[in-house]
């Protein structure tokens, strides 16, 4: 994921405008009514003196709940690399397809160098191939050579006269053909030790030719273009566009603990009553850091997975669920009273009210898991 923060809302807010949509706030409300038919309740009785309750099996759920907003999945682009920006490829609602071209800094010295150091390599690679051939030429013909002195000798008595002659030219062409294959092999050692060089320097030089581009890493629409001209300085840590992915939705909201987060026994969306499971985006902490040092808000993303299209920029409850406790002995909140660090409650018994001790468990705002003191049917005081 992009870099996080204020761009992002604002980023999200120019989507939202650009498909004509309505957007909403981010806020935390641990007791969203969405979640309400998702737990029992309990009615107290004002006028009764006294209530009470019968302990039964229920299921627990520690969670933390977030406002948030429907959006598509976006990416805050910056260069890799610094330089000097040169122009926009792409404008403000287009449509573009992955490893398009978005934008480009100057690029000119690196290109022009990039040039030369090919021009290099083929004048190499050329001027070798020939040297090679013709060293193979020559072997070829001193090989025919010898291949007929050797033929002249054998036809040639020994000790005549012709016979030194014959024997001296074919060692003196043996001779030339091994100075030419050593030549072959000077060569080629110069060849294959200056290539590489030249090689790698050109590779180092395209790389920062791709540098020197954003591309699309994805389908998408851009969304937001940030305002720069030709002659501006442009840094790796810079965004200068906010490219949306309409096929892909987040759920954008306050900021969660990215431990809690990571470690969650499940996450998932509320809107317009329908659940969805979502996965948590962790943020940069250097991102985060950041924008905490500039006194900006981070926002928090979470990714669906819907079967059918959700409407951008629509309210949800984000949820994101620690640990759950199904079918275990449970007290309603409101029955627990404190002494210092031990939790009590008041038992009706066959003489009236009996105060117990309690060990409990996990618990969510309306009730707690009892893992001692009461047992399922006991009948305690609501105060």
């Amino acid at each position: 994921m992009g870099r996080l923060g204020a761009w992002r809302r604002k980023s999200i807010l120019a989507l939202a405008l650009l498909l004509s949509l309505g957007m909403y706030g981010c806020g935390k409300n641990p007791q969203s009514d969405q979640t309400a038919a998702q737990v029992k309740t309990l009615t107290v009785n004002p006028l009764q003196q006294e209530q009470t309750v019968r302990i039964g099996l229920g299921d627990v759920k520690k969670r933390s709940i977030y406002d948030g907003i429907i959006s598509p999945y976006v990416e805050e682009l910056c260069f890799p690399d610094d330089g000097i920006f040169l122009e926009y490829r792409v404008k403000l609602g287009d449509t573009v397809e992955k490893g398009e071209t978005l934008a480009v800094a100057d690029i000119s010295a690196y290109q022009e160098q990039a040039e030369g150091l090919q021009e290099q390599i083929d004048e190499l690679t050329g001027q070798y191939e020939y040297e090679i051939q013709t060293r193979d030429n020559s072997l070829r013909i001193c090989e025919i050579e010898l291949e007929e002195t050797y033929k002249l000798i054998d036809l040639t008595e020994y000790m005549q006269d012709n016979y030194t002659e014959l024997c001296v030219k074919a060692g003196n062409l043996v001779s030339q053909m091994e100075r030419l294959e050593l030549e072959k092999k000077h060569l080629t050692e110069n060849y294959e030790l200056e290539l590489p060089y030249l090689q790698g320097q050109l590779e180092e030089c395209r790389k920062k030719l791709r540098n020197h581009t954003i591309q699309a890493p994805f389908d998408g629409v851009v969304v937001q273009l940030q305002s720069a001209v030709s002659g501006d300085k442009v840094s790796q840590d810079m965004p200068l566009l906010v490219l949306a992915d309409t096929t892909r939705y987040l759920a954008v909201g306050d900021y969660v603990n990215r431990r809690d987060a990571e470690k969650a026994e499940r996450i998932y969306v509320f809107i317009n009553g329908e659940e969805y499971e979502a996965e948590y985006i962790p943020m940069d902490q250097k991102v985060y850091s950041a924008l905490v040092a500039k006194g900006l808000t981070p926002c928090s993303s979470f990714e669906l997975y819907p079967e059918e299209p959700l409407e951008y920029g629509h309210a949800a409850s984000i949820v994101v669920q620690q640990e759950s406790r199904q079918q275990v002995l449970v007290i309603p909140s409101l029955a627990l009273q404190q002494e210092g660090s031990r939790k009590y409650c008041y038992l009706k018994g066959t003489e009236g009210r009996e105060k117990v001790y309690l060990e409990t468990g996990l618990s969510d705002s309306l009730y707690y898991e009892v893992l001692g003191g009461l047992q399922e049917g006991d009948e305690v005081y609501i105060d």
